[in-house]
């Protein structure tokens, strides 16, 4: 039953997936920063380390799925302390590592594996059984911590590196994932409102349909790996997130480069990165939110359409104001997808197979991310500019808002209250 004045148990959940997702994507965004020490220390060249790196987001892609139908057998909870255990073990294990195969199987295996049950699948899938009219606003708070996480540590990072050295910085890593995921997860992780007597947004009675009847949780369809292959809407929801992650990446990874290209500084080329990054959190807190109120469908493909525009202000940015009209409309429009899509998948599939349809769709979202990174390089190599790959994104977004349209309505009612 629903405790008027008491603080709904789901803003528990979301703290656990906030911390999570922070902790996953924080420790990794940080690298860029501890492996130019490690790279001084080890007498390693760079195609050893970006092999590792590329080995972690092939292992992730094939291993994600798998575990996100695993998520919806036993329980987030137990996944988590999987998760957890195996990401501190993972640093841990990188704090003694001597050679480059070392590495690999650290970083580029484990830790590929661990990331599987941590971050972007997890987190969403928890999040989205706690709640439904306030969905979107619940996704805003637990996913920022991934833009968030990686700001503040590469911050710390360089700090710890100074004072403890790479090896140091890793040893910490592990014991915060230990501390900050684990213990949170064992004491606060519950699968569903239902389990301890609550309905999701902590209402008195379960969520309805478009025809007003009420949902129950078990009673909802459940979504096998070959039930959703088969399934044309699913098809369309995963191949919109390929084309919008894959963008998103090729633009991260390529836009300093391109734009020094373009005529602008270094350093101008990495403030602009930073401005972009920093848009990045409050596209995560804005796009999800503002979902709840209108149309889920709508607020992806205003937020896709944004990312066109970026796109071609990208393509034409030679100087600093059309730099920062680029930074603006894409670093406002693009991180906020993720928790959009999040939303969209849990509305359209329900909240029981959650687990499975989450883990297929960060697949395709790594996927995309990788085709898109790899291209990007290669079309440089070939063309001595990256123009190809972002009107290849531009097209790549215009596919995804196709995908989009194609879905259909929500099986879930939302009846917004904007003043609860």
């Amino acid at each position: 039953m629903k405790n008027k004045g008491k603080l709904f148990y789901g803003w528990w959940i979301v703290l656990v997936a906030f911390l999570s997702v922070g902790i996953t994507y924080g420790t990794k965004g940080a690298f860029g920063v501890i492996q130019l020490s490690m790279l001084k220390d080890l007498g390693w060249g760079r195609a050893e380390v970006a092999g590792a790196l590329s080995a972690n987001m092939f292992i992730y892609a094939l291993v994600v799925p798998f575990a996100g139908k695993l998520m919806d057998k036993i329980g987030v909870k137990n996944i988590l302390v999987v998760g957890a255990a195996l990401t501190g073990l993972s640093y841990y294990l990188l704090t003694i590592i001597q050679t480059p195969i070392q590495f690999y199987l650290c970083y580029g295996i484990l830790l590929g594996v661990a990331g599987t049950c941590m971050g972007m699948v997890p987190g969403p899938t928890a999040v989205g059984r706690w709640f439904v009219k306030k969905r979107g606003r619940a996704l805003s708070l637990a996913l920022v911590a991934s833009p968030l996480g990686s700001a503040v540590f590469t911050v710390l990072s360089k700090d710890w590196l100074n004072s403890l050295g790479w090896r140091g910085t890793f040893k910490i890593m592990a014991i915060l994932a230990w501390v900050l995921v684990i213990i949170p997860a064992v004491l606060l992780m519950k699968n569903t409102p239902e389990d301890i007597g609550l309905y999701p947004d902590g209402d008195e009675v379960a969520p309805v349909n478009d025809s007003g009847n009420n949902i129950s949780y078990e009673d909802e369809e459940e979504w096998t790996l070959v039930k959703l292959f088969k399934s044309p809407k699913a098809w369309a929801l995963f191949l919109g997130y390929f084309f919008m992650a894959g963008n998103g990446w090729a633009q991260s990874v390529h836009q300093v480069p391109h734009l020094i290209n373009n005529g602008l500084t270094s350093e101008s080329a990495t403030n602009a990165l930073a401005a972009n990054m920093f848009l990045n959190v409050i596209s995560m807190l804005m796009w999800p939110a503002i979902s709840d109120y209108i149309e889920r469908k709508k607020a992806v493909i205003i937020a896709l359409v944004l990312q066109i525009v970026g796109g071609f202000l990208l393509i034409n940015a030679s100087s600093i104001r059309m730099t920062y009209m680029f930074v603006i409309i894409a670093g406002l429009s693009y991180m906020g997808c993720y928790g959009l899509f999040s939303a969209l998948a849990a509305d359209i599939f329900g909240r029981k197979s959650l687990g499975t349809v989450n883990g297929v769709m960060a697949t395709f979202g790594s996927l995309g991310g990788a085709v898109a990174i790899y291209l990007g390089g290669y079309v440089y190599d070939i063309t001595n500019s990256y123009n190809t790959i972002w009107y290849a994104g531009i097209i790549g977004l215009i596919l995804a808002i196709v995908a989009t349209l194609y879905l259909g309505k929500s099986s879930i009612k939302k009846n917004i209250d904007v003043a609860r």
